[in-house]
């Protein structure tokens, strides 16, 4: 069985979960036929339970599979239909996948509940690198997707050059109740000219991965200032160090746009905790007029990345946005910058698979500051679901998106992927004993805020994306570069208002 392939960064789980569907739709699996068991599908594959858990768990309630207890999983029987209609809805996905199964599970609902209009899905699958190209030629040709998820911060650019439809214009009364329990940060990321374009699937906080476990065993406090940070990477790329716990690196970071909008995402903080900024309140260039404690910044970010980079993984630099996690899940280091929402690729590539676990052996921060005086900041980061202005089925996708929308789907999702709900309703029942890891993250909601909400958003954050790679990983001077980095959003700006 020739399934996974470990270089994608398409989810373990989702990889399998395909294989499966598509032998089940196609006919090489018959109703009856029993499934590998998951300890045979670990063993062939080489892989831990939890990916192989979950793929099983989606085939199971997308109703292609059932479970005997004691006896295993098998091809659910074809349901006898009355199916009058059926409606065939295109969907725009990257490779992160794992949002895909909120829609899936509410599309096996509607067809539930409708069995004379039955739902599909014909989903694209698309580099993040290739998202907006495949989006905007389709769109060209007339044939943009019904349904695509995307990253809060592309809201602003495809509202404003009309890709995307305003959920009020569909229904004015459900998007009122929906509104009144998103995170304020939430809400403020998918609203564009007081109307919401985005259906959130979940918040991200962008912050530091490090080992509870590692840091409670060298009775080393997770690092707050940057001062203490450097103590502790100096700690842990000690060679008695390193062979206690047998990892390579000290330290997992983007240093180049190879790691693409994850780059813009996990650094700009750092340009917040100075002071910086890139755009003000009214869109316009605000970067150079904290030149000064944007180099000091960019100065110390060397100290890391020039003067310790054999801290890094020596590939660090050609590593795609997935490799972050993987270092880290893997044992290569005791830190590494992520996303809160990395928890499903950690589970996949490590041992670790409950939300205890996660808990007993890791821990989530934010970034580390200049010092304790500073306030604490994160960038907020989520996918949202959206519709198409040249959909010829709005309506059917907006009561798809009610069915993902509801409170339960959410508690149930965030639950099962360690994931910040973007209601405040479901964080809230986050705030227990019960739940010893969500407990920890969805309070650092509030320290976080958002990348700026701009229409010429994606070019924006391509050139400081540059600016770290140059500075951060080719040596070139903080303040000779800042200075290209002004002048060069300068242009993009100017063209944004023309």
């Amino acid at each position: 069985m020739n399934t996974i392939d470990r270089s994608s960064a398409i989810p373990l789980y989702y990889q399998l979960k395909l294989h499966f569907k598509k032998q089940i739709e196609g006919g090489e699996l018959s109703p009856g036929d029993q499934l590998p068991t998951e300890a045979e599908l670990c063993e062939r594959l080489g892989v831990s339970r939890a990916p192989v858990r979950q793929a099983m768990a989606e085939l199971a309630r997308e109703g292609l599979i059932y479970r005997r207890a004691g006896a295993g999983s098998f091809v659910a029987p074809a349901a006898a239909s009355a199916l009058v209609e059926r409606t065939v809805l295109r969907v725009l996905a990257h490779y992160d996948v794992r949002w895909l199964a909120s829609l899936e599970q509410a599309v096996a609902q509607w067809n539930q509940e409708h069995p004379q209009h039955e739902v599909d899905v014909d989903v694209r699958l698309c580099s993040r690198n290739e998202f907006h190209q495949v989006l905007q030629r389709a769109a060209i040709r007339g044939e943009a997707p019904d349904l695509a998820s995307m990253d809060f911060v592309w809201l602003t650019h495809y509202a404003s050059h009309g890709y995307i439809t305003a959920l009020n214009d569909l229904d004015t009364r459900w998007v009122a109740d929906i509104a009144q329990d998103l995170e304020p940060q939430v809400l403020r990321n998918n609203t564009i000219q007081g109307k919401l374009y985005g259906l959130p699937v979940q918040a991200d906080i962008a912050g530091l991965w490090y080992r509870r476990d590692w840091f409670d065993r060298e009775q080393l406090a997770p690092p707050e200032t940057w001062e203490q940070w450097l103590t502790v990477l100096d700690h842990f790329a000690k060679p008695e160090v390193m062979t206690r716990y047998r990892h390579h690196y000290a330290l997992v970071m983007p240093t180049t746009a190879t790691t693409g909008e994850a780059t813009a995402n996990l650094l700009f903080p750092f340009i917040w905790m100075v002071g910086g900024e890139i755009v003000d309140a009214q869109g316009n260039l605000a970067l150079e007029s904290g030149c000064g404690a944007v180099c000091d910044m960019l100065r110390f970010l060397q100290t890391i990345t020039l003067d310790r980079r054999d801290y890094l993984p020596k590939d660090v630099h050609r590593s795609r946005w997935w490799h972050l996690a993987r270092y880290f899940a893997q044992g290569d280091a005791p830190m590494a910058f992520g996303g809160s929402y990395e928890w499903p690729r950690i589970r996949e590539e490590s041992a670790w698979d409950t939300e205890h676990d996660a808990a007993a052996h890791l821990g989530f921060m934010l970034l580390p500051r200049p010092s304790v005086d500073v306030a604490p900041v994160g960038s907020l980061g989520g996918t949202s679901w959206v519709v198409f202005e040249q959909s010829q089925e709005r309506e059917l996708c907006l009561e798809i998106l009610k069915l993902m929308a509801t409170r339960e789907a959410s508690r149930q999702f965030c639950e099962e992927n360690l994931q910040v709900s973007p209601y405040v309703s479901v964080n809230q029942q986050f705030l227990t004993a019960d739940h010893p890891w969500l407990s920890q993250v969805v309070p650092l909601l509030m320290y976080v805020r958002n990348r700026p909400m701009h229409p010429s958003y994606l070019r924006l954050s391509d050139f400081i994306q540059d600016m770290f790679e140059n500075v951060l990983w080719e040596g070139a001077d903080p303040e000779t570069e800042l200075r290209k980095t002004v002048q060069a959003l300068s242009v993009v700006l100017a063209d944004a208002s023309y």
